[in-house]
């Protein structure tokens, strides 16, 4: 649970931002001076003009997920480890507004800034060197990233179809399980294409997915996720402001603050690393398993494989767990108007887009 608690941030955090800054790499299709409304396809064509793109902005996230407000206090009970400072840091992610400046220049160099209140955190990545500060704690982490392998460079090399062909194809998959359609919009003053993605299926908590991308650029500026049955988004990121110049260099360089904790990583190339002779990784945890497809999946995570379970958890992690989900039958669970949880007893932890009752009923 403890290790749940950590990775959290890790998982949630590039979800939501990724949908206002990244693309899927699929080559141009859309022509810049197209006026009438394109295809679903078309739209993500244009988008893989965006993965070499440079530009910054100001961006804004906001979240509605039905979570209780807890006090600023709850943790302090427990006391000041680092364990509950991630706990409450979660619950901050889930229910508070954030608003951060964004500098991209290529796939290579990006900064976010996330500007609190008499606080900042920073994710910075300028080639192979990626930084991460958190003002509040002055402390930073310093990862060396791998580079790309021959390997990973030989997959992505073979020719199979089209661009466009690949981008009709993802379109044609997610038909079956979603309505698309495509209209215009405008975000930040600029126009926009709005890919809407509505799941077909009652099952899924998610109402629809709103994607806006830049006609001209095919860059995302704007991502919002509704709720079934909910006025408001469940979560919305958007440019406030964009600019689509090459940001300055001097963004993209770090140097931690004097007296800030500094922690150095490197993460081992692709194919160096020592397995077990069960072929995992030292200190990996069991693979995940998907359970169903579609807007209805769910991950089952194996017991252990996020710590020892509920019985470790600190008196500030099992109030904050307390007042955040239900007792079920054999463990824990939160639904929030978006997504579900289940934590077993055992140590099993089941997550979808979907009622809890479907976890319960996965976990039996």
């Amino acid at each position: 649970m403890k290790r749940l608690l950590k990775w959290l941030p890790a998982v949630v955090a590039p979800v939501v931002v990724a949908g206002a800054v990244a693309a899927p790499a699929f080559a141009s299709g859309l022509s810049e001076a197209r006026t009438s409304t394109p295809s679903a396809a078309q739209v993500l064509a244009l988008m893989a003009k965006a993965k070499d793109a440079h530009y910054s902005g100001s961006i804004t996230q906001s979240s509605d997920l039905g979570l209780p407000e807890l006090p600023s206090g709850a943790m302090g009970s427990a006391g000041s480890g680092s364990s509950n400072a991630q706990a409450s840091s979660i619950l901050e992610l889930l229910t508070a507004s954030h608003k951060a400046q964004v500098y991209v220049d290529g796939q290579s160099k990006q900064r976010i800034q996330v500007l609190d209140s008499l606080a900042e955190r920073d994710v910075v990545r300028n080639g192979t060197d990626l930084w991460t500060w958190d003002s509040k704690t002055n402390k930073a982490l310093h990862v060396k990233l791998p580079s790309k392998t021959a390997s990973q460079d030989g997959a992505s090399a073979t020719p199979t179809a089209t661009p466009q062909s690949l981008a009709d194809k993802l379109v044609q998959n997610a038909s079956k399980t979603s309505t698309l359609t495509v209209s215009k919009g405008s975000v930040a003053s600029h126009d926009v294409w709005q890919l809407t993605i509505t799941p077909k299926t009652t099952g899924t908590l998610v109402g629809k997915a709103v994607l806006s991308v830049d006609t001209k650029t095919g860059v995302p500026l704007a991502a919002e996720i509704d709720a079934r049955g909910q006025k408001t988004s469940a979560v919305s990121v958007a440019f406030t402001r964009v600019d689509f110049g090459t940001p300055a260099a001097s963004n993209f360089t770090f140097t931690p603050p004097k007296g800030a904790k500094v922690t150095q990583k490197s993460l081992p190339s692709h194919g160096s690393h020592a397995t077990h002779p069960d072929n995992r990784v030292p200190g990996s945890f069991e693979r995940p398993n998907i359970i169903g497809s579609g807007w209805t999946s769910i991950v089952a995570v194996p017991a252990g494989s996020l710590g020892a379970g509920m019985s470790s958890l600190t008196a500030g992690q099992s109030h904050l767990l307390n007042e955040l989900t239900q007792s079920v039958d054999g463990g824990r669970g939160l639904q929030t108007s978006l997504f579900s949880v289940l934590i077993t007893s055992d140590g099993r932890v089941y997550a979808g887009a979907v009622p809890l009752s479907a976890l319960e009923s996965a976990a039996k």
